[in-house]
């Protein structure tokens, strides 16, 4: 079985050792997630007359939701970046899931279609965007305090965690077998689509983990505790960390690692209601 979980837990803030029921149910809320996310974009394709599902039937899907979209366009920046960069010195990462592209092919597909559609002016300005992400911003906070006290062994393990993704060719060849396993669609995605999909499934992992840790937080606070306001406003699992001053760990591991019921309970919370992944809870 395809567990991605596993590929991402640690570096993600959940325990080095995930409960399997845990990884299971992230896996099909996540699998769910995206299999409509397909059907979406294969609707949308055919109103366009495409062979094929391209990254613009996943933008316009997106366009309700700017913080991801955003986000989406500063991941395909960096791609666009790194593959001119193996372009202009000559070489080829044989690791990489498509060859090398033009210089910033992916986000002008983006620019020019969002031109097209956008009345306003609020889609096109996402380019030019350079605010900082909060939610990326309290996820460095979290690896940074969780790294703190690790030894060498352990921080390697963490950091080679926090790199995991599907990019690599093994990889992404078995998210592709997994993702369309099973799925009846008219139109395909084809290569750059589904590198978008394997992104936005990454992503969605981090998201159902953040929710997941804030829910525990909510659950271990004492409202009677006068201390409570002091506690930081980030949903961290301070337990991989230690304790800050002292470097113990005094808390039950099964106090501490994401259980199906804290990701229901985070699903139950903050599911989505607009954009590609609304209605996405999986019990």
């Amino acid at each position: 079985m395809f567990l991605l979980y596993f590929e991402f837990r640690y570096g993600f803030g959940d325990c080095k050792k995930p409960l399997h029921d845990s990884a299971s149910l992230i896996q099909d809320i996540v699998h769910q997630q995206l299999v409509n996310l397909l059907h979406q974009a294969s609707e949308v394709a055919s109103t366009r007359n495409s062979r094929f599902i391209s990254i613009e039937d996943i933008v316009f899907l997106m366009r309700k939701d700017k913080v991801k979209l955003r986000r989406l366009l500063r991941y395909m920046k960096v791609k666009d970046t790194k593959a001119m960069l193996l372009r202009s010195v000559g070489t080829e990462d044989n690791e990489e899931i498509a060859q090398p592209v033009p210089t910033y092919k992916r986000r002008k597909v983006c620019y020019d279609f969002l031109s097209s559609i956008d009345q306003t002016g609020e889609l096109v300005a996402l380019f030019d965007d350079e605010s900082v992400d909060e939610i990326k911003h309290e996820r460095l906070m979290r690896a940074e305090l969780q790294s703190r006290n690790l030894d060498t062994k352990s921080y390697t393990e963490f950091c080679e965690a926090r790199q995991a993704g599907f990019s690599k060719k093994y990889k992404f060849q078995r998210f592709k077998e997994w993702i369309m396993a099973g799925i009846n669609l008219d139109i395909k995605p084809n290569l750059h689509a589904l590198e978008v999909v394997s992104y936005l499934a990454y992503e969605t992992v981090a998201e159902i983990v953040d929710l997941a840790l804030l829910v525990k937080q909510d659950m271990r606070s004492c409202i009677n505790d006068p201390m409570i306001k002091n506690t930081p406003q980030l949903c961290q699992n301070y337990h991989n960390a230690g304790d800050l001053f002292t470097g113990t760990n005094k808390t039950s591991t099964l106090d501490l690692v994401i259980t199906p019921s804290d990701i229901q309970e985070a699903m139950r919370r903050y599911s989505s209601t607009i954009g590609p992944f609304a209605s996405s809870m999986v019990c």
